[in-house]
């Protein structure tokens, strides 16, 4: 019998337990000596304004109200100037991969949450909903363990804007093929994951954050339950979802 119901997951600050630190210099010295072996030729200081720039400039050129980067992109544009060649999508992918193995300061699943997902996917189907990167999270979640889990993954990075617009998740319910109703989101902030999930007619379920209405999000917007361990929301979903 075909599963009926769906649970949308955000990924980082939901499944993830994540901490990084991009502005950090020794980011960006040790990344400027390994570029080096692929000719290119930029400075860790002017790396660094480099890269945030690209990203201000591609964030400001967008024509959406939450608008979205591609860091791949960034990364292989930034390399081309400074080489004058362009570089095979392997290079640039380990260049990402470098960079954000240098950002990394805490990184690694929630207490709880392989088996909350084991439980889960044998009641419903499930699938991603995240404002990420996909050069970082597709092999990432590899690493934990994750991709089996989701019928599909909707990343923001691959498409150019982010939440709280309601496209990721319209764009996701129509890969599944189920209406809003029929679906629960599971996030950790209020301004994208609540918000966005509202907007697109989902209701919310929020991790570690309270369920009660929240100021300045619209009148009377709260999430429909909230949880602190992840033993606690499949019980919970049973209240919520069609089985």
């Amino acid at each position: 019998m075909k599963k009926r119901g769906v649970v949308l997951f955000d990924l980082y600050g939901t499944l993830i337990d994540i901490e990084t630190d991009e502005g950090d210099p020794a980011v960006f010295a040790a990344l400027s000596r390994y570029l080096l072996y692929h000719q290119v030729k930029i400075g860790p200081e002017d790396l660094k304004a480099a890269f945030f720039g690209e990203v201000g400039l591609r964030l400001s050129s967008r024509e959406e109200r939450n608008p979205e980067v591609n860091v791949f992109e960034v990364f292989r544009d930034i390399m081309r100037r400074h080489s004058g060649k362009k570089h095979h999508k392997l290079v640039v992918l380990s260049a990402t991969a470098l960079f954000r193995s240098l950002t990394m300061r805490r990184f690694g699943l929630f207490p709880g949450v392989r088996g909350a997902l084991e439980e889960i996917a044998k009641t419903w189907r499930t699938a991603l909903v995240s404002d990420a990167q996909w050069a970082f999270a597709e092999p990432e979640m590899e690493l934990l363990g994750l991709e089996k889990f989701f019928l599909t993954r909707v990343l923001s990075s691959r498409l150019g804007f982010k939440k709280p617009d309601p496209r990721p998740f319209e764009i996701a319910m129509k890969r599944v093929g189920v209406s809003a109703g029929d679906c629960v989101y599971i996030g950790d902030s209020p301004e994208r994951d609540l918000l966005g999930a509202t907007n697109a007619g989902i209701r919310c379920v929020l991790f570690r954050r309270a369920a009660g209405p929240y100021d300045g999000l619209g009148a009377g917007l709260s999430a429909e339950a909230s949880f602190y361990e992840y033993g606690e929301l499949y019980p919970l979903l049973l209240r919520l979802l069609p089985v």
